[in-house]
């Protein structure tokens, strides 16, 4: 007989769930659907008021120190590296509204590294245009290669096949179009 654990939280889901509650008024809820059925529903937000719900997929980037050469390309800034399939995001089972892209990147300090939590917060329909300027690589994947820059209010993805950046500041901890 073969067990699968469905009730242990997935770290990115609990940090985009914190942080939610924590930018967004007491008339909101997050849930976290129990139902292994729910395939690519990760948290679900409740308007009390409204009573209307939403349903987001949460994806957790990996962390990488960029290389001087991009230092020197685009300034000042951190870098996270994600992939997601593309079913993930084109051929969902079930009716995503958003997706929360949880940015794990290092700050290096003069006295320590630490790891930075950023958000990007995408309606499912701009995720959907975003990939349509993306090439899809080997085992049917989206990288996403993303430069943030909170001090100047800058991030964008540079990982592109025709090399242009694509612009995600719009994206970037913007909480409030979670409550549109």
């Amino acid at each position: 007989m073969s067990l699968k654990n469905h009730w242990s939280l997935n770290i990115d889901e609990a940090l985009a769930a914190d942080r939610i509650k924590r930018e967004l008024t007491r008339q909101f809820e997050v849930f976290f659907p129990t139902n292994a059925q729910l395939k690519n529903i990760d948290l679900i937000l409740f308007n009390l008021s409204t009573k209307k719900s939403r349903t987001i997929q949460v994806k957790g980037s990996r962390t990488y120190e960029p290389s001087k050469a991009e230092v020197n390309k685009y300034g000042g800034g951190r870098t996270a590296w994600v992939t997601i399939t593309k079913d993930q995001i084109l051929k969902t089972k079930n009716e995503i509204d958003f997706f929360i892209i949880v940015l794990h990147s290092l700050v290096d300090s003069k006295t320590r590294k630490e790891i930075q939590n950023d958000f990007l917060v995408v309606p499912a329909r701009d995720m959907r245009k975003i990939v349509s300027k993306k090439k899809v690589r080997r085992g049917g994947k989206y990288h996403f290669f993303i430069w943030i820059d909170p001090q100047n209010k800058r991030s964008f993805d540079f990982n592109n096949a025709d090399r242009k950046q694509i612009n995600l500041k719009l994206f970037l901890n913007n909480w409030r179009l979670l409550s549109r």
